[in-house]
């Protein structure tokens, strides 16, 4: 792979691919009671957080907040609406009260109320920034005390017992995706450079 490829469509739906396979890898197995193998899953959630967060980074720098609540709305809203609504339906579980806990995501999995979080912070972050013309140091400041803050509550009030750190574990991975977003070009440069040196060396061994 061409390192200027590094995290483009084709990149990221791989990574998002393989995320979903550890997930269900990792469930799967825990069914069949295999122990530890829930820390796969954990691997391909912040793998899927890191990517959400660096595609919303670069949409924003697009398009900035334009049509950001109509896009989640159309993406991620409806489309569990309507698999939360033949889900329950299929498990004899349908009924208004139930539904409407599951859509408001009040009483769903955990990791939709988390990436709806993620999505709410992110936007107000970013309207903040906009309203008071804050540069990119307050913006990062603004990240951080989020960060600090939602760690805490999770860890303090909001912990699992049976998974305590189910959720706190991954704050930092949506971030992660942001910082690599806006440090692209960095990091691309980084490694064409690394993988020149590779190259150089192997050549180097094998005229040795």
């Amino acid at each position: 792979m061409d390192c200027s490829d590094w995290m483009g469509r084709s990149f990221t739906a791989a990574v998002k691919g393989f995320a979903i396979l550890t997930v269900v890898w990792a469930h799967i197995g825990a069914h069949f009671g295999v122990g530890g193998i829930q820390f796969a899953a954990g691997t391909g959630v912040a793998l899927f957080l890191i990517c959400s967060g660096y595609g919303l980074e670069c949409s924003y720098r697009k398009n900035g907040l334009k049509q950001f609540v109509s896009k989640r709305f159309l993406r991620v809203c409806i489309p569990f609406w309507i698999v939360e609504f033949f889900g329950l339906l299929a498990e004899g579980k349908l009924t208004l009260q139930e539904y409407f806990k599951n859509a408001l995501f009040i009483d769903c999995t955990w990791y939709l109320q988390f990436i709806m979080i993620c999505y709410i912070l992110f936007f107000l972050n970013k309207l903040i920034c906009e309203k008071l013309n804050l540069k990119k140091k307050h913006d990062w400041i603004l990240w951080g005390i989020c960060t600090i803050v939602w760690f805490i509550t999770e860890s303090c009030f909001l912990a699992d017992t049976a998974m305590p750190f189910l959720r706190a574990r991954q704050i930092l991975s949506f971030p992660l995706g942001i910082a690599a977003a806006r440090n692209r070009d960095t990091i691309v440069e980084f490694m064409s450079r690394k993988k020149k040196t590779l190259l150089i060396g192997a050549g180097g061994l094998y005229a040795a």
